[in-house]
């Protein structure tokens, strides 16, 4: 049986590692609110604000769709492979913020487009361009998240730990859906600046727990 002190201060480190991921799954959630809009209200807009005209043929809906998965499959090499040159690899927080970040612009640019065309149509090019943008976005966050949820959890709580990821990722489809009832209540242009000002919000509150998350994994290192 290890030494009083020694215990109360296992035990204060798991809660300090509980009290992390809760704070991660709580930037994951705001993330999600914004990153979940894709199959909800892009979509909406894309079938009405988007001409989806190349040539004589209309373009389907769900070849947009489709985009995501395939840019996810091409792209994710490219990214493991510029992380691997750095000279100093990001930590996982940053790569997160930076992830939520990407996201933010890509909604930035729709909001620019949905302003510039107004109650016309964009062209199906900056739909394109958006879920380029948005998937190198997501590339930075998701799996990283997934991986690091999994390092830091404490001793006999993995597969717990594991579950709380897919936990925040249903709070952030609750929270994407509530925030998705604003789109015909403002405009589409304000909307989409919304869903980059939460993006924002998110890479904000990962870049703050930056340093506790690098001071958990060098503990947990040690301790292996």
């Amino acid at each position: 049986t290890p030494p009083p002190r020694r215990r109360e201060q296992a035990q204060t480190t798991r809660a300090n590692n509980f009290l992390l991921l809760f704070g991660i799954g709580v930037a994951v959630t705001v993330f999600r609110g914004a990153y979940e809009q894709v199959g909800n209200t892009v979509a909406l807009w894309a079938e009405t604000g988007v001409n989806r005209h190349a040539g004589s043929a209309v373009i389907p809906m769900t070849w947009f769709q489709a985009m995501n998965p395939l840019l996810v499959f091409l792209m994710t090499p490219l990214l493991l492979a510029r992380w691997k040159r750095r000279a100093n690899e990001p930590s996982a927080m940053r790569k997160m913020a930076t992830g939520a970040f990407i996201v933010a612009v890509a909604y930035s640019v729709l909001a620019g487009v949905a302003a510039w065309t107004g109650p016309g149509t964009a062209s199906w090019i900056w739909l394109a361009g958006f879920f380029v943008i948005y998937t190198w976005g997501e590339l930075h966050i998701l799996p990283t998240g997934l991986g690091l949820f999994a390092r830091l959890a404490p001793a006999g709580f993995a597969a717990t730990t594991v579950a709380a990821w897919f936990l925040a990722t249903f709070s952030g489809s609750l929270t994407a859906g509530a925030v998705g009832t604003l789109w015909s209540n403002v405009g589409h242009a304000q909307f989409f600046c919304i869903l980059a000002l939460l993006g924002i919000t998110a890479a904000g509150m990962l870049l703050a727990m930056d340093g506790p998350t690098k001071r958990v994994e060098s503990d947990r290192a040690n301790e292996l």
